[in-house]
């Protein structure tokens, strides 16, 4: 069974109305004039009957084609109607079912979309939160590195300024009685607390012999330097709890920054993704429902005109089948031999009143049957004219005049209408190809904003992994110089401390009075060994010195070390910061991307399928265009040939009228 995409032509009009009652005229006529009817020059008096028989035998087989043709049609539109309702029904119930799908899903995808947006606010403000809590715990850091070195020098200085006391207090047993105590108070007033003064003027106030005197500041001194030595121990050992816990924070608050920005990434596309998706299914949506419309109209056209067809086809085969019978009862009763025998006597005879009349008969006849050529209608009206009365004749030239002036008016208006079609058509054309090229252009162009985005996108992430690559490195960095700080402070303290003892032994030699040596008797034994002047070394005010200077060099290297450790713990901490902070600013660039991006992605879907939907309209355009050349060109082409050749035979008509009109006056 061929499928067909449009129905079969209609059944024929078989001769229409007209034809018909010209058919049933032609019997009548016969039978109310056959005796008025006398053809001169005959031989064969019943030949004008034999005419008749022919006539309707014709009439017969036409009539068996159309019948043959009819049972074509019926069965051409049943399989049509058959095939076209299974195919629409079930294009109808797909499109029902994916409309519903696609509606649920889109449902779903709004739902998704809204609780990762959503999620995405609660990250950004727990990221930022995070940040905040990053700089503000760089900022107590800070202030307590800078509390840690103001109490480290102080304690340093002062700690130092009771040594220089004690050498100086140490360097004869006497000296301090020798020195007003006023000046030597004076010289620990700054570093020493008022109960520290307190104490050691109680000590310097004492009774007791200069040697229990000294020994008693000394070991207020002492006590205090140790003091400041704990001190001082206490606070740096503080200060490596701080900035271990500090470095702790810091690299837990970036952990879940970094945790944060990757789930706000890894959201953001997921949000992006269900945008896409939902925009597809609703283009989806709009597509199965325009597609929906288009068939369930097509299958109420396809129930409307194949619901009538049984009733039609058996209507149109009883007509047909009663046309035949009685046909075939007028040929069987003109064909007898009777009937021959009957005709041939009444045909015999000369009716000479018929004569005049049956010229204009003969001359009309014979203008009908020269337009004829070109009508069917016409040579059907030229045999009625030479078997038929005038007035039936004319009445049937009336209205097929009618007819035919119909008919150039409907031709007119279907070439109107054509004409408007090709038109609308063209500037439909231009206009969807217009689209389509800005749709294409606009398309190209966000595919290269995508690509443009995804670049900046990798290069930005390349660039915050080298920058946190660098904090690391910065981090290993300041830890190994920190460390080497540590040891080089520990190795100058130790170089003093064994400078000082040294230069304590030396002083505490050099300050005890001498024994001296009295020489017992002159009268040696001038060959004897005997023991030289005894002298003390002339070196050691030198050497003294020396060591002096060297421990003044080691704590001027010390406060050079401790001054470098300082400023490269600033460097580095500003370098964290400065790096963090651009690090979250391509952070924040990188997010807007990405978004824009996700934009940029559901533009590249919609411009896609507008592109998409402008291609298939222009095919339709273009199929609906074939079809009007189909149904127009040859009226639109053979136009003016058809209403000129409509009007000869409106004419010829005209005329033919006419001579019957004078005939009957």
């Amino acid at each position: 069974v061929t499928i067909l995409t449009h129905p079969p032509l209609p059944y024929p009009p078989h001769r229409s109305n007209t034809m018909r009652c010209l058919k049933a005229a032609v019997l009548v006529t016969l039978a109310n004039t056959a005796g008025a009817i006398k053809l001169h020059g005959l031989e064969d008096k019943s030949r004008p009957v034999t005419k008749v028989v022919k006539l309707l035998k014709g009439m017969q087989a036409s009539m068996e084609l159309e019948a043959k043709e009819d049972e074509d049609t019926y069965e051409k539109m049943t399989c049509w109607c058959k095939t076209n309702k299974e195919e629409k029904s079930k294009s109808t119930g797909e499109a029902e079912q994916t409309i519903k799908s696609e509606t649920a899903r889109v449902a779903e995808l709004s739902a998704q979309s809204s609780r990762l947006g959503v999620e995405i606010t609660k990250l950004k403000d727990e990221v930022a939160e995070n940040e905040h809590g990053l700089d503000s715990a760089l900022a107590i850091r800070k202030q307590q590195a800078s509390q840690f070195r103001v109490d480290e020098e102080q304690l340093v200085n002062s700690s130092n300024s009771v040594k220089d006391a004690m050498e100086t207090l140490g360097l004869n047993n006497s000296a301090l009685l020798q020195v007003p105590q006023a000046h030597a108070l004076s010289q620990l007033e700054a570093v020493l607390t008022e109960a520290q003064l307190q104490k050691l003027q109680e000590a310097m106030h004492e009774k007791s012999a200069p040697t229990d005197t000294v020994g008693g500041i000394a070991g207020v001194l002492g006590g205090i330097r140790d003091d400041f030595g704990e001190r001082l121990t206490s606070i740096r050992d503080q200060e490596s709890r701080d900035n271990a816990s500090y470095e702790a924070l810091r690299a837990a608050k970036r952990d879940e920054i970094e945790a944060g920005r990757k789930q706000l990434e890894t959201k953001t596309q997921q949000k992006a993704s269900a945008n896409l998706e939902m925009a597809e299914a609703k283009n989806g949506i709009k597509d199965s429902k325009a597609a929906l419309a288009a068939d369930s109209e097509l299958l109420a056209q396809i129930k409307d005109r194949c619901g009538g067809m049984d009733t039609e086809f058996e209507n149109r085969r009883k007509m047909r089948s009663e046309e035949l019978e009685a046909v075939a009862k007028a040929i069987a009763i003109l064909d007898a031999d009777e009937a021959h025998d009957a005709f041939g006597k009444i045909f015999g005879t000369s009716f000479l009143q018929v004569s005049s009349i049956g010229d204009v008969r003969g001359k009309a006849a014979a203008l009908l049957a020269e337009a004829g050529k070109t009508d069917a209608r016409l040579a059907t009206l030229s045999l009625m004219m030479k078997l038929d009365t005038f007035e039936k004749v004319k009445k049937a030239i009336d209205d097929l005049v009618v007819d035919m002036k119909k008919q150039q008016l409907d031709e007119g208006k279907k070439k109107d209408w054509c004409l408007d079609e090709f038109h609308k058509n063209e500037l439909e054309t231009e206009s969807k190809s217009r689209d389509k090229t800005s749709f294409g252009a606009k398309l190209e162009s966000l595919k290269t904003s995508e690509a443009q985005l995804a670049d900046e996108m990798k290069g930005l992430n390349g660039e915050v992994a080298e920058m946190q690559k660098q904090i690391a490195l910065a981090g290993q960095n300041r830890e190994l110089e920190n460390k080497d700080f540590q040891k080089t402070i520990a190795e100058q303290r130790k170089a003093q401390k064994q400078l000082k003892q040294a230069l304590v032994v030396l002083k505490d030699y050099y300050s005890k009075p001498k024994q001296s040596f009295v020489q017992v008797s002159n009268n040696r034994n001038q060959s004897s060994p005997d023991f030289k002047e005894f002298k003390q070394s002339s070196g050691n005010v030198g050497v003294m010195s020396m060591l002096q200077q060297l421990i003044a060099d080691a704590k001027a290297m010390e406060a050079e070390a401790t001054r470098d450790e300082q400023s490269a713990q600033e460097n580095y901490e500003a370098f964290t910061k400065a790096t963090a902070d651009a690090i979250k600013a391509k952070n924040s660039t990188l997010l807007a991307k990405s978004e824009k991006k996700g934009e940029v992605e559901i533009a590249i879907v919609e411009a896609s399928e507008s592109k998409q939907g402008a291609d298939n309209e222009l095919k339709e355009l273009s199929q609906k265009e074939a079809e009007l050349h189909g149904n127009c060109d040859y009226l639109v082409q053979s136009f003016d040939a058809r209403q000129s050749s409509r009007e000869d035979e409106i004419e010829a008509l005209q005329q033919a009228k006419a001579l019957l009109s004078g005939a009957t006056d």
